[in-house]
């Protein structure tokens, strides 16, 4: 028994022996293509961003370069080893493997589709502000899967591909520039034109509002209590959510200023409280100089 024993052990030993070659040569194939996978990645990488303005689809291609040229080292490992049927078996059944894994991870295969739709179409770029459905933020990067956002109360939120394709998505900042706006109420005995004019002037002097774009200051409504102006002014977008609303709260401030200054009522709200079937109300009138 233990001779039989002996010799399983003496033939495996063997055949590690004489396998040996084959697994180094194999790991060493295996290696080559690793390293030369993340080289041409880098230097695709390096070459597309010199002339492609777009980061997301540069970083999505030398990704998915580098994973295809790791896979091929895969194969020629397996071939190495000899496992010339295994090799022959994944490149002869990928077609059906396609189908299997498409129907067993359907999700997963319409956001990577969904991914190199938003890589052709381009709807966005790395920095820029979007919003898809209940999600706000900056694009940090473009995922096999999901669409990485940084949300501007530090938030890092993972929207799947095939949701930004599906629905509706805002750029905020594509173009560079951005219409705000905000609601002022002046007294009814003021003079709606001279009030126009100088809103207009003071939101004009700043130099950051854009001036290719026209300010505007209409009569939004009639309120209760006040004539309501809304200014619509444009804006650079580069960054969204704290230069622009820094801008925007100094223009209200100046323009909140710039009326008092100039004697323009900005009256509260005021309740009339009527009485039905009222009843004399006593009034004391208290005598402080005693």
């Amino acid at each position: 028994m233990y001779e039989k024993l002996e010799d399983k052990l003496v033939s495996y030993w063997e055949t590690i022996v004489l396998s040996t070659p084959k697994i180094a040569i194999s790991l060493l194939l295996l290696f080559i293509f690793i390293a030369i996978a993340f080289f041409i990645a880098r230097v695709t990488r390096k070459v597309l961003l010199k002339k492609a303005e777009n980061v997301l689809a540069v970083n999505y291609i030398s990704r998915l370069l580098k994973i295809i040229i790791i896979l091929l080292g895969v194969i020629v490992a397996l071939n190495a080893l000899g496992f010339d049927n295994v090799a022959g078996g994944l490149l002869a059944g990928a077609g059906v493997g396609a189908v299997i894994i498409g129907f067993a991870f359907k999700e997963i295969g319409e956001n990577f589709l969904a991914g190199v739709i938003l890589i052709f179409d381009s709807p966005f770029s790395v920095g820029e502000t979007v919003t898809s459905g209940d999600n706000m933020g900056k694009v940090v990067a473009l995922g096999f899967r999901t669409t990485h956002l940084k949300t501007f109360d530090g938030k890092d939120v993972y929207v799947p591909n095939s949701k930004l394709i599906n629905s509706e998505l805002y750029n905020h900042t594509q173009d560079g520039f951005l219409r705000h706006n905000f609601t002022i109420g002046i007294d009814y005995d003021d003079d709606i034109d001279q009030a126009i004019e100088l809103i207009t002037n003071i939101v004009n002097s700043n130099n950051d509002v854009l001036k290719d774009e026209k300010t505007q200051v209409l009569i939004n409504d009639f309120g209760t209590n006040t004539v309501n102006l809304k200014i619509l002014f444009w804006v650079h977008t580069i960054d969204y959510k704290i230069a622009a609303n820094v801008l925007k709260t100094k223009i209200m401030k100046d323009v909140k200023n710039a009326l008092l200054k100039h004697k323009f009522g900005l009256p509260a709200n005021i309740q009339e409280i009527k009485m039905y079937n009222p009843e004399p109300i006593p009034i004391i009138v208290k005598n402080e100089s005693k």
